[in-house]
Formats: C-alpha cells, structure tokens, sequence
C-alpha cells in the first residue's frame, strides 16, 4: 500500500492509535597597560597610515580575566568524581535524578552520539547478552576507535562552522574541511592543534581537495570587505565560547565587552586576502589565502562615521603580538593566546559544547555563549571537568570517555515541566537527529537510498556541490545549527512530508525481494518474531508488551501480512523515537 493511502487510512480509530503508540518519543589575566594610548610601537605601522588616528584601549574591567578558574585541578578525573559532583549539587536542590538507562537504550544512545549510526541489531543482543560488568566501557573504547566515530564528529564541526556562513558560496571548502578534520580525529590530534592549524592556516585548497589542507575553510569560507569581522566573531565564538560580536557596532550591551576590543581582535585578520582560483573554462575550481605585507584594521569612528580609527591586533586580555611581525606571526600570535593553558576559556568552551551535545544540555546554554558574566548550571562540575581536559593536553577521546562512563550521562531520559526548564542533568534530555545521523539511520534501516557514486566520475564540486538526488535533499531540509538549544531546533511539515510521502522511501519500506523488509519476513515467518525484529532493526530495542499487542491486533485485521508489517515499519520510521536520542 502506498503511503499516501496510509494517511487516509490515519482517522481509522486503531490505525491512528497503533501511529501514536510506536510514535511516542523515547522521547586571561589583565596585565596590558593602561598606558598604551596609543599603538604599540612598531614604525611600520605608523608609516604606512601616518594620517590616521588609532583607537583607545578598552578600560581595565573590560578586559578577559580568568583568576577564579585557576583553582580548579588539572589532574586526571577519577571514577565517579563527576556523578559525586553533580550528586551533591543535585542534593542540595533536593532533585532526583532518573534512572539508569538499559542496556538497549545505552548502546542506541552512545552509537549514535558516536558514530552518528543505529547499531545493528546483532549488536544489541550481543551487548545485553554479555555479562561483563566493564562493558559499557569497553564499547566506548571500541566506537572511539572506530573510524565512523571521526567522520560522525568532522560533520559536526563542519556543521558547527557552515551554520554561521553568511555568504553561501563560501562552502565550497567544506567537504574538503570535514576530509582534514576526518583525518585529524582518526590521528587522535590534540584540539589545540586541530584549532591551531584552523587559525594559522595558509595556501590554496581546492574543491577537490583530499583534506590536505582542508583546514582553510575555517577563515576562506568567509569573504568580502567584512571577512575580518567575521573571521574574529567566530574566532572568538567557536573556540571561546564568547559572542563578542554585539561590540561590532557598540559596547557590549550585557557583557563587559568594548567595541574597541572586538576590532582589536578583527585586526589579526587584517592581512588576509582571499582569492577564487579557477579550473576549466573559467570555472570555480578553490581558494586561496593571501598575506598581504602590510595594511591594519579600522574600525568607524564613534564621533564621526565617515572617519575611521586603526586598530591593532590586541587579544581579549589586553595583550597583543611582537611589533614588526607579519600576517603569519600575527595568526600565530593569536593561536598561542587561544589555545594557552591559561586561558580557560578555550578548554570551557570545547567542555560546555561536548557535554551539552551528549547530555541534551549544556552547562551555559546557548552552548557557544559563557559569558563572561553568565552564571552556569553546576559551575562546580564543568571547572572540574575543564581542569581535567586541560590536564591532559586537551586530549578529546579521554574528555568523551570520561563523560560518557560516568552515571550522569548513562541515565534515562526526561522532559522539563517547561519547554526552557533545565533538567540539572539529572536526565538526559531528548535531542532531535542531525541531518547526517538521522539519513545514516535510515540508510541503515532501508538500505541504499540512491544510485551507487561512480569512482570513475568526479564528485560535485563548486560552492554550490551537494550530495547528489535524495541524499542532497534530506540533508538540506534537516539540517540546523549544531549550537542551538534543543528547543530551538523545531520540525516542520515539509520534513514530515518527505519522510511520509517520498516516493523512494516508500518503495524501499515496501516487502520486495531482498530488502529489508522482505528479509525478516521470509526468515521469521512467525508475526511476533519478525516484529521483534523490525524494532531492532529501526529503535535498536525489542517492542514493549502494549506495543506487542497493538501490532497484533493491526496485523489480525489487515489485508495482508506484507501490506501490515510495511504499515508498521513505515510509522516506526515516521515516529519521534526514530528522529531522536533517547
């Protein structure tokens, strides 16, 4: 039967209320002086604008300060010292946390949180027949290993970055960024280098490009006379979690932030050129980034609009790069400030982020906004954690196990009484699929949704290249930014559409030969073996007794055995448990 029959058939009492069962959701100290009034002292840069005036300092109090993190250990966590910590904090709000989550829920949960894929269901029985107490851990283990888990975690990051790029066309890199940071995950590559080579990075990259030098996309995908602008804004957002850009214009309306410090930051990038390269016939064909000998930012004055002040690059803490130093030294300069152990903001950002997308939410929320003047939920959990990432060289793979093997993030999930109320982590909270995640699911359950890629022909280039057919389609409708909050992330009904009523999908879901489907109904040609079956195949857990009874009975009624399990794997696909983490 064809979907669009199905839907007709919804306002029929038992087939709505078998949709709504199986749908249910499872569900840096300051230290520059206050002298400094005028620019640093370097001839060249005074020669070269002799007739413009240079932009004040920002005020003492304006500047990033980081003291009250000192404190913090940066020792290795210990077992159960991040459950011990958020126990206490849980206790003193008088909260009870939720319960443990099973073993079919655990292995659906850190599958998809690490590789982005539904295990198989020969996995899941395996992992709930083993008796091995070390298990879960050991699995971890084996998925941080795995090669699915960096690719799962370069679409991330190139999502992260892609979201905020203002001009589309400065996407043409970042199939060849998510190639390099692919590369980088699997050399187990600290993140103060992966962000160092992303700040410093120079040359050309194709289109085409293997990786090799994928990490130009971060500061090529942004172009035009405000590339500076942009280049810090997400500097400043992606790595230190702090959104300067409202100082762009004015003076931080609720932060402490100094429009003079926000072109100060711009001013690193001030050197950088970026240049189309093109291939035959003229076509787009790369980038490359040009350092230019000389030149400075400048930002308009506040008094007149029409004059402008220099603004030499200066970090957020007040200090700036040696004087006579080029556009590579500046980058390298900034790198340096970033990624210092002493500057915590760059460890607290990549923490906040990394446990705000395995536990639903995060410690400051939005997850890319810390502050510096905004309170966190459980302040005492992420210095800890921070220290502890901090300690071991911003080592990604223990920060992942050390959360994911604590009691914290294995409990069951919740939901806020509120649409904005925070759970304390005391449960997880549901989170909708990324796009990537979400089409590997359902490749893994339907099989190939379009025609095989020909190694002999070239993949889509340009700025425009996107995966080819269904796959380019699907992506483009689900995609969102990885750094809004849960809530934000909202279906709609062009989404609910192409997931009910696309032709290809429906003929994959339909019993034929050997798909799916028509696979687990010639080898289980008992009902409730082959419904067990489906269910692992789609949620990764076997179905719950009502869940049992209801598939029966619709199954009973139905014209056909086939045409009945095709209905049931339809709506299991269609369902909240399906598009979610639970």
């Amino acid at each position: 039967m064809h979907r669009t029959q199905w839907i007709a058939r919804i306002s029929r009492p038992g087939v709505r209320f078998l949709v709504m069962s199986i749908s249910m959701a499872a569900v840096l100290a300051p230290s520059a002086s206050l002298a400094q009034k005028k620019a640093p002292p370097n001839a060249n840069n005074r020669k070269a604008q002799p007739a413009k005036s240079v932009a004040p300092p920002p005020p003492r109090s304006a500047l990033l300060t980081h003291e009250a993190w000192q404190n913090a250990p940066m020792t290795p966590l210990q077992t159960g010292e991040i459950d011990a910590l958020v126990a206490k904090e849980l206790q003193a709000d008088k909260i009870e946390p939720a319960q443990r989550t099973t073993d079919e829920q655990f292995v659906r949960r850190v599958t998809l949180d690490l590789t982005g894929k539904l295990p198989v269901p020969a996995d899941v029985t395996e992992f709930v027949a083993d008796p091995d107490s070390q298990k879960r851990a050991k699995l971890i283990d084996k998925l941080l290993a795995s090669d699915d888990y960096a690719h799962h975690w370069a679409h991330y990051w190139r999502d992260v970055i892609a979201s905020r790029v203002s001009d589309r066309r400065g996407l043409g890199l970042a199939r060849a960024f998510e190639e390099w940071l692919t590369s980088q995950f699997k050399q187990d590559q600290k993140w103060d280098k992966i962000v160092r080579a992303m700040i410093t990075a120079e040359g050309s990259c194709q289109y085409d490009d293997d990786g090799k030098n994928g990490a130009l996309f971060f500061l090529a995908s942004h172009t035009g006379a405000d590339a500076a602008n942009e280049q810090a804004a997400e500097t400043s957002r992606v790595f230190l979690g702090i959104q300067i850009q409202c100082a762009q214009c004015h003076d931080h309306p609720s932060d402490q932030w100094k429009r003079v410090q926000f072109h100060e930051l711009a001013g690193y990038f001030a050197r950088i050129r970026e240049r189309p390269l093109k291939g035959e016939m003229g076509r787009p064909s790369g980038v490359e980034l040009i350092s230019m000998a000389r030149g400075e930012h400048e930002m308009p004055s506040p008094q007149d609009p029409k004059k402008t002040l220099v603004t030499y690059p200066r970090f957020l803490d007040g200090k700036g790069p040696a004087t006579n130093v080029d556009d590579k030294q500046r980058r390298q300069a900034l790198a340096n400030s970033i990624v210092d152990k002493n500057n915590y903001w760059f460890a607290g950002a990549y923490v906040n982020r990394i446990w705000g997308e395995l536990m639903g939410q995060s410690f400051y929320q939005p997850v890319d906004d810390l502050g510096p003047h905004k309170e966190a939920v459980f302040a005492s959990v992420l210095t800890r954690l921070t220290g502890a990432f901090r300690g071991t060289g911003y080592d990604v793979k223990e920060l992942f196990r050390a959360v994911m093997n604590s009691e914290t993030y294995q409990r069951q999930i919740r939901l806020g009484e509120t649409s904005d109320q925070h759970l304390h982590f005391a449960a997880a909270y549901p989170t909708r699929l990324r796009a990537d995640a979400l089409w590997d699911s359902l490749v893994g359950v339907l099989g190939n949704l379009g025609p095989p890629r020909d190694p002999a022909r070239p993949r889509p280039q340009g700025p425009f290249a996107m995966a080819p057919g269904l796959e380019g389609l699907f992506k483009l409708e689900f995609s969102f930014d990885p750094s809004l909050k849960p809530d934000e992330v909202e279906g709609s009904i062009s989404q609910a559409l192409l997931l009910m009523n696309n032709p290809l999908l429906n003929q994959r879901i339909q019993a034929r030969g050997t798909n799916l489907l028509g696979r687990i109904l010639k080898s289980f040609p008992d009902d409730d073996a082959a419904l067990h079956r489906v269910y692992l195949r789609t949620l990764a857990r076997k179905p719950t007794d009502r869940e049992m009874e209801k598939c029966r009975t619709y199954i009973s009624k139905a014209s056909s055995r086939t045409e009945a399990f095709e209905d049931i794997l339809w709506a299991l696909v269609n369902s909240t448990e399906f598009q979610t983490k639970r």
